[in-house]
């Protein structure tokens, strides 16, 4: 657990988060790990539709987990900007890159009450499943819709011992860190 940053506001704390994860220099190694951790939760044994994310430079690899999940049998779902709207769609039909530089997948776009996990990005996390996201507010909008177990995952580096929240963040089932 980052035991030093104890940060008051949202930005500061953000961009203190993104220096300490330009460091992490193991990252690939460490994201296997972290998946393995994910695959051991009771969740995503018994999920049948699981929606991740395609990561960005300083996120755990995702490559890894879609490899998982397909070796495990589950449908894959992937987040598709539409303005400031998540919209979760298929994996499998090609990819395009969305309006943040990130690969989006290309296809139709899926019912989000059929989802049974969502695993989550952040750039920090508490143990008690508040996470600060990277400042637009796209996740807290998205998970209302949906009725699964929700799972934030990050490298340990990201784990904090408290961090502010506001009435719209919305608090995750599960941290998973490595």
């Amino acid at each position: 657990m980052c035991e030093s940053v104890r940060v008051l506001d949202k930005p500061t704390l953000r961009r203190r988060m993104r220096q300490v994860l330009e460091l992490v220099d193991d990252r690939e190694l460490r994201s296997i790990e972290l998946w393995a951790k994910v695959a051991s939760l009771p969740a995503y044994t018994s999920a049948t539709t699981v929606m991740a994310f395609a990561a960005m430079p300083a996120e755990p690899a995702t490559d890894g987990l879609f490899a998982r999940l397909e070796r495990d049998g589950k449908q894959l779902l992937l987040p598709r900007m539409h303005g400031d709207i998540i919209v979760a769609v298929a994996a499998g039909g090609g990819w395009t890159t969305g309006q943040w530089g990130i690969r989006e997948p290309v296809g139709d776009a899926v019912d989000p009450a059929s989802i049974d996990l969502v695993i989550v990005p952040g750039v920090a996390f508490t143990a008690d499943g508040r996470r600060l996201g990277h400042g637009k507010a796209y996740y807290d909008r998205f998970l209302p819709q949906v009725r699964a177990v929700t799972v934030g995952v990050g490298f340990d580096e990201q784990l904090v011992d408290d961090l502010p929240t506001e009435p719209h963040d919305i608090v995750l089932h599960h941290v998973v860190t490595a």
